[in-house]
């Protein structure tokens, strides 16, 4: 932002002197300028150059603290990489479906949210993709406590469908719609626990409290399931082929009672395809309607002619 300056612009090697390098003047140690900054504690700025001599105007003050400004106090930078979709995805319109929240309620979350489908209310097109990403840290800090189902610093989260929305209870296996068929409903429902299925507790019908809760073989508490799921991003493509309809799912750890629900809807569109064979459909009946229409006035003449041949 600041014009070079050498040691021998500044004759006691000060960088911050206010020397000539190039006929350039290196404002940016005290100016504000179209090509620099002022690169001082708490400066004041001549921000329309009038003259505060001739009082035209006068300096605003900027609360900048050189010692501060170039740290990074928590590193809130992320990369993501964007792909190409897989073959069957090609050319199709791909909607994203993730979380957001970390572990606790209201007070504890703060100043995060609570846990929460992102988005919760989603509306697609028959044959659309739904990108389905979970993501959860495992270094929650224990905020008085820090409530929450499973292991106690951990976030997780699944996706079983819902009869409706107002329920708390999964549909059971035989209902479901939402997916293309029973493996893909076990799939986000187990969240790749079925891999070490052989080490998951057995628990009957509940838990004993929180030793069982924070055991990590608990995998009906999804402890045993990793922070990211799919590991790989491409399996987490979901094709929309079920009816045009509205379908709820919930995530059966977190789900919890009142502003604490983990609830979602996806909501399924007509496709085109369907719009134009519903159209097709009610052209061929309106011209079926017509001949049945033109057919039955010319069946009545043709009876009432005969009926006054025969009188």
């Amino acid at each position: 932002n600041c014009p070079y300056v050498t040691a021998a612009d500044c004759g006691n090697a000060d960088p911050d002197c206010e020397a000539t390098s190039g006929g350039v003047v290196p404002a940016c140690y005290s100016q504000l300028t179209s090509a620099s900054v002022p690169l001082q504690n708490r400066p004041y700025i001549n921000l329309f150059e009038q003259s505060v001599a001739d009082n035209q105007g006068f300096k605003l003050g900027l609360a900048i603290n050189t010692h501060q400004t170039g740290r990074t106090f928590q590193d809130r930078s992320y990369v993501f990489n964007v792909a190409n979709p897989p073959g069957g995805a090609a050319g199709k319109t791909i909607h994203n479906l993730g979380l957001r929240g970390r572990r606790g309620n209201i007070v504890q979350a703060y100043p995060a949210v609570e846990y929460d489908f992102v988005p919760s209310l989603l509306e697609v097109t028959k044959g659309d993709f739904v990108h389905i990403q979970f993501h959860g840290s495992d270094f929650n800090a224990a905020k008085n406590a820090n409530n929450g189902e499973g292991w106690k610093y951990s976030d997780r989260t699944n996706m079983v469908q819902m009869d409706s929305r107002t329920m708390n209870y999964p549909q059971f296996h035989s209902k479901n719609s939402l997916f293309p068929d029973l493996a893909e409903a076990k799939k986000w429902a187990w969240v790749g626990q079925e891999e070490t299925v052989q080490t998951c507790l057995d628990i009957n019908y509940y838990d004993n409290g929180n030793t069982q809760r924070n055991d990590i073989n608990n995998c009906g508490k999804l402890n045993r399931m990793k922070n990211r799921y799919p590991q790989n991003p491409q399996d987490g493509l979901v094709q929309m082929n079920s009816e045009p309809g509205e379908y709820y799912y919930m995530s059966t750890r977190n789900n919890n009672f009142s502003n604490r629900a983990q609830k979602g809807q996806i909501t399924i569109g007509k496709s085109g395809d369907d719009e134009d064979a519903l159209a097709e459909g009610e052209t061929m009946g309106a011209v079926f309607a017509g001949f049945f229409g033109v057919g039955a006035a010319g069946s009545l003449v043709f009876t009432v002619a005969k009926w006054k041949a025969l009188l």
